[in-house]
């Protein structure tokens, strides 16, 4: 029986029906999105019913709205399993235009779901020949091959033997060389030409062949004999057709059980696995039922399907708790791999505490009971949590205790890359330089070309960073080689990009300058526990260096003069030091030389532009050992022992790093209100650094008893007259599918006399998991008197996946008066305008930025836009586009342009025109626009020739003339343009961009930052 809402058409559900094929396309995609495919495929059906039914008679555009309809249904049956439909409309969609890639992509990916690898792979390989640099098509082929291979059969089942006489393979060899051939005149075919000679290299023998026999199981039989034939130079006779033949398969086999090797140690196979639980008698169903699941947990992950593998992760963990460890004497190893997984899953569901849970569990156990390579694979992937989730200190403070662990040269190039990535977001560019550079070194060990690629761009934008450009343009040409070799041609785009930045500065002559930025006043407060135990050099120093996001202070002696003899003998003191502005601070380092032991508790740094203060914490102890140590910000160091739920509960999560390129990341730092007092009283006794680790900051018995929670940044300091008062925040979330967040929430308050910026919002009256779906949050506080409140502003950083937060109202109480702001919207980025911060007055609910498609609304009116990018030198950009048209009669705020006419895929390139079609109310005379991009990714700079606005039903055109740079490394580094009809814009003067009309949104929000 047919449902009723599957009868019903979708346009019903509204209003009043939707004519227009851009409004039903609309609505199938945010259904789409919303995992509702059946209701997305009813629109889409619509939407194609409203086509000319002959084709003959339909218009170009016609024909590209078809062929968009018919790949967008063929996806969404393939979501919910009717892959012969899908693979129907893939097809249909290919019968106008056998290259449109998006239907060959559609078909390779039916064909697949339906298990027809080999033709699978044929369409992935043609949809890649017509369009080389979409990465989804390499991707295709690669699972499609990686399918045939497991298809083909167990490997155990066929037992390979060098034995018998082989030397017919070579008769024939033996009897075309003798034979003389004519040299073929004029032209030569490909197949014709002479076969180039094999390269062949030497294969190292097994470190540790019991190791490595535990690995690969059965396998290591099959490895055995490909060495063995490599090594018999009879089978394997150099310059004979076969025998190349016969080595090039063997090496190749040989390679590949070698890379498997090094993956399975971390990822442990079911070869290993089935040995690593010992089959105890009277435990052979336990043991069969463990196994099977722990099998089914990885294929589910392997499928994507974490919830799944969250779940049936969680019974199996019930049922290895209630195993008898008597019997069972692998129970705890079983649990190590049991927590291993669910930290895996929660993960990829954006849940990084539990993940951290699950993981320091793994560690634990590994820890325990001596388990190196499962003490490898819990650092490992506790790094991998807090890299993804922004904590960079945290994720180098792991991954530097996996280094001693890492056993293989392909493991260190990826960890040292992975490092160097953390230093470089924390804006340490020597450090993230001196990784990249070691990560280089180990990529060329094991002949890995793709993490030399990924080495060497890490390299070249530290050494950028660092003014370096010279050197930076070598490494960027030796990099841009490197994806030429791989046919890389997105890296190879995104380099020359890059190069071109590195040039542009050495022909300005920023080469030989020193850094641009000012100096400003650093207070270093110094608590110790105790003197300085230097050693025997009359020269020992020490240095404190500051990181932030402009970079480094430089270094800075603790010597009141440079010259003076005396050295510091480490007592608490209070410095007041002259350095280079490194910005928000998210490090400091000290550069020790000659000291056997120091033990310091804290530094205390306070900036003098930004009235910032930090505290740093020691991520390891100073002892004769030491050169250089890092200090991170308190909150931020990773105890030695597993960090318990509740602590871990506490931590402050940041935002995500690029992993294909390295971008300065802004954290939430903790930062203590401007109001707090210095905590003179604070105990001096020694205190070990495993224990300062786990513990949350002392309060200040100065304060009020209550609890304030950190914000990123302080507030504007208070007159005397001015006292503490109490504030009440309600925060009601919404009661819609996914509306709550994990996010890290902050919240601004602007009054008339005063102002408190991005306080955080973190531990709930009534909630202990706040800003869950439906739930009403309390959080309370005392801060400075602000006088009547204007405006507030809230935020979250968007640092889980999933981020996305659905928002009812917020209530602020004070000096018993509440002031309501209802939003009743999303803050999500794959959302509505897609913000994350919003600006909000008392009584007023926001409006959207980004305005919907409007062909729904009452006289919607089609505008046609032209985008022309200049043809000129990485001119074309990457980064996401939106334009503002505003007219005498009415507005559109931030569309962005993603979907050209044409169907293309591949936007705003050097030379390019991109045609785009907007539906919305009718604006009147257009008086100007607003042309921006979001600087996403490694060179996003545009230089964009012209625009052009049409009209349709009046036929009206308005032409803006651009011809210049979009670009926040370029003239006035403005990434959002203002433009009039026939009217060039100029250059801003001021190089800095500060306060001008060309500041973007985003510029104007961060001023208070």
């Amino acid at each position: 029986m047919v449902k009723k809402d599957e009868e019903m058409s979708v346009s019903s559900e509204t209003k009043g029906p939707l004519k227009s094929f851009q409004a039903l396309m609309g609505e199938g995609e945010k259904f789409s999105r919303d995992k509702l495919y059946t209701k997305a495929i009813q629109c889409y059906t619509e939407a194609l019913d409203l086509l000319p039914p002959d084709e003959d008679k339909a218009t170009e555009k016609d024909t590209i709205d078809r062929l968009n309809g018919l790949v967008a249904r063929s996806s969404c049956y393939l979501k919910i399993g009717k892959n012969d439909l899908s693979l129907q409309d893939a097809e249909q969609s290919l019968k106008t235009n056998k290259e449109f890639t998006k239907g060959l992509y559609q078909k390779a990916e039916a064909l697949y779901a339906m298990g027809e690898f080999e033709l699978a792979l044929m369409f992935y390989h043609r949809g890649k020949k017509v369009r080389p640099d979409l990465r989804e098509f390499q991707l295709g082929i690669n699972k499609a091959q990686e399918a045939i291979d497991n298809s083909v059969g167990d490997p155990n089942r066929v037992k390979l033997e060098a034995s018998g006489d082989l030397s017919i393979f070579y008769k024939n060899d033996e009897d075309e060389s003798k034979k003389k051939k004519k040299q073929p005149m004029g032209y030569v075919r490909a197949s014709q030409k002479k076969d180039t000679a094999v390269q062949r290299k030497q294969h190292a023998p097994v470190a540790n062949p019991k190791t490595t026999k535990q690995i690969l199981g059965d396998l290591y039989e099959d490895r055995a004999f490909l060495e063995k034939i490599i090594n018999n130079t009879v089978v394997t006779k150099a310059n004979t057709k076969t025998g190349d033949a016969i080595y090039q398969l063997a090496s190749e086999g040989l390679d590949y059980l070698d890379s498997r090797t090094e993956f399975w140690r971390q990822q442990e196979p079911l070869y290993a696995r089935s040995r690593s639980i010992k089959k105890l008698e009277g435990d052979e169903e336990s043991y069969k039922h463990i196994r099977h699941e722990l099998e089914a947990i990885d294929d589910q992950q392997n499928k994507d399907q974490f919830l799944d593998a969250r779940r049936r992760g969680h019974r199996l963990l019930d049922f290895c708790d209630r195993l008898d460890e008597r019997k069972f004497a692998e129970k705890q190893s079983v649990l190590a791999d049991v927590y291993s997984r669910l930290g895996n899953a929660y993960l990829e569901l954006g849940d990084y505490n539990k993940s951290l849970e699950y993981h320091n569990r793994d560690l634990k156990i590994a820890e325990t009971k001596q388990f190196s390579e499962r003490s490898s694979r819990a650092l490992d992937n506790l790094g991998r949590v807090y890299a993804r989730s922004g904590q960079f200190p945290q994720a180098i403070q792991v991954w530097e205790k996996k280094i001693p662990l890492a056993t293989s040269s392909l493991e260190k190039a990826w960890l040292f890359h992975e490092i160097g990535q953390c230093h470089f977001g924390l804006g340490d560019y020597e450090r993230s330089k001196l990784y990249g550079e070691r990560s280089f070194t180990e990529a060329v060990a094991v002949n890995d070309t793709v993490w030399q690629l990924n080495a060497k761009v890490l390299v070249a934008h530290s050494q950028t960073k660092l003014r370096q450009y010279r050197e930076a343009e070598q490494t960027f040409v030796e990099a841009l080689a490197l994806a030429k070799d791989q046919n890389d041609v997105a890296a190879e785009r995104a380099i020359e990009r890059a190069m071109k930045e590195a040039q542009d500065q050495i022909a300005k002559g920023a080469a030989d300058t020193p850094p641009d930025r000012t100096e400003i006043n650093y207070e270093i407060k110094v608590r110790s526990n105790d003197n300085i135990l230097y050693g025997d050099n009359d020269q020992s120093t020490i240095r404190l260096t500051i990181y932030g996001d402009n970079g480094s202070s430089g270094a800075i002696d603790f010597r009141t003069d440079e010259n003076d003899p005396k050295k510091y003998d480490g007592q608490s003191v209070t410095f007041k030091k002259k350095a280079l502005d490194a910005g928000k601070m998210t490090k400091i380092t000290l550069s020790c030389t000659d000291i056997e032991s120091w033990p310091l508790d804290s530094i205390e740094v306070t900036d003098s532009k930004r009235k910032a203060k930090h505290r740093f914490l020691l991520a390891a102890p100073i002892d004769a050992t030491t050169t250089i140590v890092d200090l991170y910000l308190e909150g931020s160091i990773v105890s030695s022992d597993a960090t318990t739920k509740d602590e871990k509960k506490n931590k402050t999560l940041g935002t995500l790093v690029s992993r294909q390129s390295p971008q300065t990341t802004k954290r939430n730092e903790p930062v203590p209100p401007s109001n707090r007092t210095n905590d003179g009283n604070k105990n001096s006794k020694t205190t070990k650094p495993d224990e300062k680790k786990s513990k949350t900051p002392k309060k200040d018995t100065t304060t009020d008893k209550k609890s304030t929670p950190a914000a990123s940044t302080v507030n504007e300091p208070s007159s005397n007259s001015n006292k503490n008062i109490g504030y009440t925040i309600t925060v009601q979330t919404g009661s819609v599918e996914f509306a709550g967040t994990d996010a890290n929430v902050f919240l601004s308050l602007y009054g008339d006399k005063n102002k408190i910026v991005r306080f955080q919002l973190q531990k709930s009256k009534n909630n202990s998991n706040p800003f869950e779906r439906g739930h009403k949050d309390e959080f309370e506080f005392e801060n400075i008197n602000i006088g009547q409140l204007k405006t507030i502003t809230i935020e979250h950083d968007g640092s889980t996946i999933g981020a996305g937060w659905y928002l009812d109202f917020i209530d602020v109480t004070y000096n018993n008066n509440t002031v309501n702001f209802p939003i009743d919207r999303w803050l999500a980025i794959n959302e509505n305008d897609k913000r994350i911060r919003l600006e909000l007055e008392p009584n007023t609910k926001p409006t959207s930025k980004i305005a919907a498609e409007d062909t729904n609304v009452e006289n919607a009116t089609e505008y046609e836009i032209t985008v022309k990018t200049a043809d000129k030198r990485s001119a074309g950009t990457d980064a996401n586009v939106y334009i503002s048209i505003f007219g005498d009669k009415g507005k559109l705020e931030r569309r962005q342009l993603k979907e050209a006419i044409s169907g293309k895929l591949n936007l705003f390139e050097s030379g390019a025109t991109d045609r785009f079609q907007v539906f919305a109310a009718d604006f009147g005379k257009i008086q100007r626009i607003r042309i921006e991009h979001d600087g996403s990714g490694i060179g996003s700079g545009w230089y964009i020739d012209s625009i052009e606005v049409r009209y349709v039903a009046r036929n009206e055109t308005y032409k803006f003339p651009v011809d210049r740079w979009l670009d926040s490394g370029e003239g006035d580094k403005r990434i959002s343009l203002d433009l009039e009809p026939d009217k060039k814009p100029g250059q801003l003067k001021d190089e800095n961009n500060t306060d001008q009309k060309g500041n973007t949104e985003q510029n104007r929000g961060t001023t208070d930052e």
